[in-house]
């Protein structure tokens, strides 16, 4: 090994020491001395030029390690089991190792890098450090990202990407989350009504033919299905085969539709189902959760809990009317005991009350006020509705202040304070929403098909999809509360123009328990004068109305959209009278409203013939509703970005049920 300086240094010390004994020796024979120095210069020479040549070595053996390093981490850099890349905010690539060009092609510095991974998004990790995974094509990718400090980069700053292929790990996850069980409760909607009136051979026949589609379709899924009772199913398969169903959007609800017997009633099914929970418990939960929804909703759907969230698929079938009161025989003795318990009793709405909402509330007041507590509807803000009504109310005794504010109602409440919200279930939509987290009592009664949001911990729900109004179940639940009520002018008047204006003047949405409401109320004292004033517009509106037609458009598959102008009075009003009126024009199967919010939002009003089932639209937009009425609040949006998305999906709704409905027709209806 050749030596370094510190020899040589260490060399000329002994040199030097030589040198002063030669200096000694000189005093005693100069002949000796000169000899001495003459040998001592000779091997000064020698030492240095032998210092030299370790020297040059050394820096040859040391440019020479340097230069098989460079090589061995260049070769290690450009192979690495994982790709490099250097980009700038616009996402071009500024420098990448070899192995991204494996992956993903000739992707060279200055082109971009979304021509590899589309989905990219660089603005959303620029100058953040993190994780996350990417996929593209059959691959997946983890992606490091972190940022390149200006200074270490020539003033310029980048991102630097570590990419690994864990296509691999991927596939094995979603092998094993594929496998995973998925828990399906299944219960027959309405199988007392389509067995009425049947023979014991066509009611056998029904069944049996009910069974085989649900046999057939579990076992093409590999599952397991079994009945449990007259109407109800448990069926297990996996989230794989779940997946199947999902995207031909459960046609087994059409197969079974597609069933009737001699009354001509079609068979519908409810399904709950549940995927990716820890325990089959939890998934048994989820599941009957979601059955309860999927019939709160109306039925003839399933509600699919998968990847964290409710999905829907199907409701094209109407509620069914239930012929039985028993329920609300029950429901109106539990509130009874419960306004008995109480010392206070407040009733809200939704925001931006109607008719309906108010009807029902003064309609729950009375119950209230019949057994002595004080009561108060709190409304959202001054409206048209209620101003109307609030102009009656002083002609009555004891509803003078009967209508109160937010801030007043939340002055009120205390521990045996009794809240009831009618015509919503929505927490968000309710008149009063911070009112919901001051009260630990809350009765729940609406006639809306049931969304995934619901206000929670009620004590009392009472929801009835099939009534036609929240003032019709009321005018029952008044009935069964106490033989001796007597309901004013102004209660039955309120309850009546309730049923009126949600049935569209008993046009739609109508059953047999909605003409017994209508004729109970007129009994007491409903007078339909005091209706039709109710119910009278100003000219400002009218006008607003005629606006709203002139801006109307008519798009292929029946789909008639209007607008509402920004100046016009009372849009919300008016666009809910213009969508009704727009259902009369020839080949019209839906139609949409849209009119300026003052919150700088959009509302929808939305309306169907009853083939397309706008309260599925609704709720993709955070609204809700039911299948020929329902409607939506959008935030910080204009008019053009609203109109749009109704278009894509009202056109993306009609496609997939028009494919749908094409695939069923071909199918022969059987009927016993």
């Amino acid at each position: 090994m050749p030596q370094g300086p510190s020899f040589w240094f260490d060399t000329r010390i002994y040199l030097a020491v030589v040198a002063a004994l030669l200096v000694v020796v000189a005093f005693y024979n100069h002949y000796l001395a000169v000899l001495g120095i003459v040998l001592l210069y000779a091997l000064f020479l020698y030492g240095r030029d032998r210092h030299m040549e370790r020297r040059k070595a050394l820096s040859e053996y040391i440019e020479s390690m340097t230069h098989n390093i460079d090589q061995a981490s260049a070769y290690a850099l450009q192979n690495l089991p994982l790709a490099i890349a250097i980009v700038d905010e616009k996402g071009q690539l500024y420098w990448s190792n070899g192995v991204l060009t494996d992956w993903m092609g000739d992707v060279l510095p200055g082109q971009s890098l979304f021509d590899a991974l589309p989905t990219l998004e660089v603005e959303k990790i620029w100058g953040k450090y993190g994780v996350f995974t990417e996929k593209s094509g059959l691959k997946h990718y983890q992606i490091i990202h972190k940022p390149l400090e200006a200074d270490k980069a020539g003033g310029q700053t980048f991102l630097i990407l570590y990419i690994s292929d864990i296509t691999r790990s991927e596939t094995i996850k979603a092998e094993c989350q594929g496998a995973m069980p998925a828990f399906a409760y299944i219960q027959i909607d309405n199988y007392d009504d389509v067995l009425k009136g049947l023979n014991d051979t066509q009611r056998t026949a029904i069944l049996a033919e009910v069974n085989r589609q649900l046999v057939d379709l579990v076992a093409g899924l590999s599952g397991f299905v079994k009945q449990y009772g007259e109407d109800t199913y448990v069926a297990i398969f996996s989230r794989m085969a779940l997946i199947k169903l999902m995207e031909t959007r459960f046609e087994i609800l059409d197969k079974i539709r597609a069933i009737h017997g001699g009354n001509k009633i079609p068979v519908t099914l409810s399904l709950g189902v549940a995927a990716d929970e820890p325990s089959i418990a939890t998934l048994a939960q989820r599941a009957q959760a979601g059955l309860d929804l999927a019939l709160g909703r109306g039925g003839d759907q399933a509600a699919v809990h998968v990847d964290g969230k409710m999905q829907f698929y199907g409701g094209k079938a109407k509620a069914v009317e239930k012929n039985t009161r028993v329920k609300a025989r029950i429901v109106s003795q539990a509130i009874r005991e419960l306004v008995e318990d109480s010392e206070l009793v407040l009733v809200m709405g939704h925001g931006g009350e109607d008719f309906d909402s108010l009807g029902a509330a003064l309609g729950v007041a009375k119950m209230a006020r019949h057994d002595g507590r004080r009561i108060h509807v709190v409304v959202s803000q001054p409206g048209v509705a209620v101003n109307k009504l609030q102009e009656l109310l002083p002609d009555y005794e004891g509803y003078e202040h009967v209508f109160i504010t937010p801030s007043q109602a939340d002055a009120l409440v205390d521990e045996r304070t009794l809240l009831f919200v009618v015509d919503t279930h929505r927490p968000e939509m309710t008149a009063a929403p911070d009112l919901l987290t001051r009260t630990e009592r809350t009765v729940v009664i609406d006639h809306h098909r049931r969304s995934e949001v619901f206000i929670s911990n009620p004590l009392l729900v009472y929801l009835e999809p099939s009534a036609s109004s929240t003032s019709e179940l009321v005018t029952e639940l008044i009935q069964y509360y106490d033989d001796n009520i007597d309901l004013t002018r102004l209660e039955a008047s309120a309850l009546y123009a309730g049923i009126v204006v949600d049935t569209k003047n008993f046009a739609v949405q109508t059953g047999v328990r909605t003409f017994e409401a209508a004729s109970y109320l007129r009994r007491a004292g409903a007078d339909p004068t005091l209706v039709r004033q109710l119910f009278r517009v100003d000219f400002d509106t009218l006008r607003a109305r005629a606006e709203i037609l002139s801006n109307t458009e008519m798009l292929p598959g029946g789909v008639v959209v209007a607008l509402c102008p920004q100046e016009a009075k009372n849009p919300q009003i008016a666009a809910a009278q213009v969508a009704d009126m727009l259902l009369t024009i020839e080949g019209a199967r839906v139609s949409f409203v849209l009119f300026h919010m003052e919150d700088n939002g959009v509302g929808v009003s939305a309306r169907s013939q009853g083939d397309i089932n706008v309260q599925v639209i609704m709720e993709q937009m955070g609204g809700g509703g039911h299948q020929t009425v329902a409607g939506a609040q959008l935030k910080n949006i204009g008019f053009t970005e609203a109109r749009a998305q109704i278009v894509e999906l009202i056109n993306n709704y009609i496609q997939e049920s028009d494919t749908h409905e094409g695939n069923s027709a071909a199918r022969s209806k059987k009927t016993w």
